[in-house]
């Protein structure tokens, strides 16, 4: 007669496959985070010195520029957006880190996030209605 002799998983085999699945998901996590960053520039590339939104997502629909450079700017300072108040996609070309907010009043309790220089964001996680750009 012959038998079958099984033998139960080593316990350490587990601990290796539970780190590799824990160590793979971690990557994911960390490439779809830069993913945000290192999107691939619209068509009509941003002017140096300008925060350029979009009204759609993926960089369409009417572009609007808010230039650094213009007499009237100022830094640190809420900057409601003036077409009708909302972005869907952005690129940060300012050479400044510049905080986005979902309320057209700079509110902190709403939605906001700040972006280092040269963010694309073909796809914002939030409707931005006001930006603030910070000189530090």
């Amino acid at each position: 007669m012959s038998s079958l002799t099984t033998t139960a998983p080593n316990r350490s085999s587990w601990t290796v496959r539970a780190f590799l699945a824990v160590l793979l998901a971690v990557a994911a996590a960390l490439i779809g985070a830069n993913n945000a960053h290192a999107a691939a520039p619209p068509e009509n590339p941003c002017p140096n010195g300008n925060f350029c939104v979009w009204t759609e997502q993926d960089h369409a629909g009417q572009r609007h520029d808010i230039s650094i450079h213009n007499s009237t700017f100022e830094m640190e300072r809420c900057i409601a957006l003036e077409h009708e108040g909302e972005a869907l996609s952005f690129v940060n070309n300012t050479g400044h880190q510049v905080t986005a907010y979902q309320d057209p009043h700079c509110d902190t309790k709403a939605d906001f996030a700040t972006y280092p220089p040269g963010t694309h964001a073909p796809q914002a996680t939030f409707v931005v209605r006001a930006i603030k750009v910070w000189s530090h």
